[in-house]
């Protein structure tokens, strides 16, 4: 991991850093990390500061998710040519690829951060700091960092593989621009990140949940996916229903759920990162383009199949996020997620995690046998779609079907189709491509920087 860390040493200066994107108008030297964790203030800022490098550009300020749903069925390059996201669009991400090595980078640089907050939470003595405040920052810090290294798991590791040597390279101190961290294993992987969640669990309450920021049931939402990931079925189901039964998130109605989209912070959300007017996202300018725009604004626009797939679905509500009528003729298809727009402020969230996804995996993890029908319907019917009738779902295979196809109508363009098609091995059936390719490669730069002791996925 020397790459990334020769990187993200020079962003350990959380004093500087506030909620905005702009980390690097400030040299990081003028602030050491050390005069940073003296006291609870410090720590507090370091605290705003991680949430500010979950909003980069490459991480969940847009690339992150939509690079994912790239190089699946759900979405293509724009209509220019830009020979690194064709290449991903095309299922052929080769390791020198610029996005791949960008994104690897800005998640490393993350952890980094999550790590230094962690290491010193317990350290700093202030008598206005409660143990509670202590917790919570602790809970959160350690929430955020498993959730970057399930999202590394996810896009450079053989996740769907329990028993593979293939994870990614655990990071868990802060490290120097010359320490150099091998792969573990995917069950290490694994272990790490259901570690960290456990305890952030434990530290969280839900005496103030804020959707904004790492809560308890987001936590317990996050353990949920990991759990459907690594195929502990029974406790994916048991977390997803946990965070529903909570009260404190709840799905909209075929009338309103749009409002997801145009609004901010919904009853659906349990974990949405927010932007604003002078920190705005990635999401809008790259799948949206104004009426006085040049496409070449857009990267990233909806593939025919997914025109196709919804116009199967004639009744259900969340054709509605798709549009390819009012678009570009030159370019066929042209469809524009609709999910991202608010082009003037241009403040689009990062939707993380939502209750809607605890709905699907809950189904999914249940399965027909165990009752999973119930939760896949409530959602269905809350989308325009009629209830499903268990006679009429004659096997497993069948169920699990109508939740993969109720997962690419709910979650399309917030980047988890790619992964889905990975963790069902499903790779191959609907991409064309060998599951070796459910995985992007790790970048060729790192391999180069950490002396080989990092090692490149097979196939790349």
């Amino acid at each position: 991991m020397n790459l990334s860390i020769r990187y993200i040493a020079f962003f350990l200066a959380f004093g500087i850093m506030v909620s905005c994107q702009k980390l690097d108008v400030v040299s990081p030297n003028d602030v050491a990390s050390e005069d940073v964790f003296k006291d609870a203030n410090g720590l507090r800022s370091a605290l705003i500061g991680l949430y500010s490098t979950l909003q980069q550009r490459d991480y969940y300020g847009g690339y992150y998710p939509l690079i994912a749903d790239l190089n699946s069925d759900i979405a293509k390059a724009g209509g220019y040519d830009n020979p690194a996201l064709n290449e991903i669009g095309d299922h052929a991400v080769t390791s020198s690829n610029i996005y791949v090595e960008q994104i690897y980078v800005a998640l490393y640089k993350s952890l980094n951060n999550a790590n230094a907050i962690i290491e010193a939470v317990d350290q700093i003595v202030d008598a206005g700091l409660s143990e509670e405040e202590r917790n919570k920052i602790k809970g959160e810090a350690l929430a955020v960092r498993a959730m970057i290294h399930f999202d590394l798991l996810r896009m450079y590791g053989y996740h769907w593989d329990n028993g593979s040597e293939y994870g990614i390279p655990v990071v868990t101190t802060v490290q120097g621009p010359y320490d150099i961290v091998p792969r573990n294993s995917v069950a290490e992987t694994y272990a790490a990140i259901i570690k960290d969640l456990t305890d952030a669990v434990s530290l969280l309450s839900t005496a103030d949940i804020n959707a904004k920021y790492m809560n308890q049931p987001a936590a317990k939402a996050l353990l949920a996916r990991v759990y459907l990931y690594q195929k502990n079925f029974a406790q994916a189901a048991t977390l997803a229903r946990e965070v529903i039964d909570e009260g404190s998130f709840s799905l909209l109605d075929a009338d309103n759920f749009s409002s997801i989209y145009s609004g901010r912070l919904s009853s659906e959300s349990v974990f949405e990162l927010s932007f604003d007017t002078q920190n705005p996202s990635f999401y809008n300018g790259t799948t949206f383009v104004r009426e006085d725009a040049l496409r070449s604004e857009v990267l990233f626009v909806a593939s025919e199949g997914v025109k196709i797939f919804f116009e199967l679905r004639p009744d259900d509500r969340r054709i509605s996020l798709l549009d390819f009528e009012n678009n570009d003729p030159s370019i066929l298809p042209d469809g524009r997620t609709q999910k991202y727009r608010g082009e003037v402020a241009k403040d689009n969230p990062a939707y993380i995690l939502r209750i809607a996804e605890m709905y699907l995996i809950a189904a999914e993890a249940k399965g027909l046998a165990g009752g999973g029908l119930d939760e896949l319907n409530t959602l269905r019917i809350n989308r325009g779609l009629e209830a499903l009738v268990p006679g009429d779902i004659e096997t497993e295979d069948a169920f699990q079907q109508l939740v993969a196809d109720e997962r690419e109508a709910e979650l399309n363009f917030e980047g988890h189709r790619f992964f889905d098609l990975a963790r069902t091995q499903k790779i191959n059936e609907v991409l064309g491509i060998e599951q070796a390719k459910g995985v992007f490669p790790i970048p060729q730069r790192e391999l180069i920087a950490s002396k080989d002791q990092v090692k490149q996925n097979p196939g790349f």
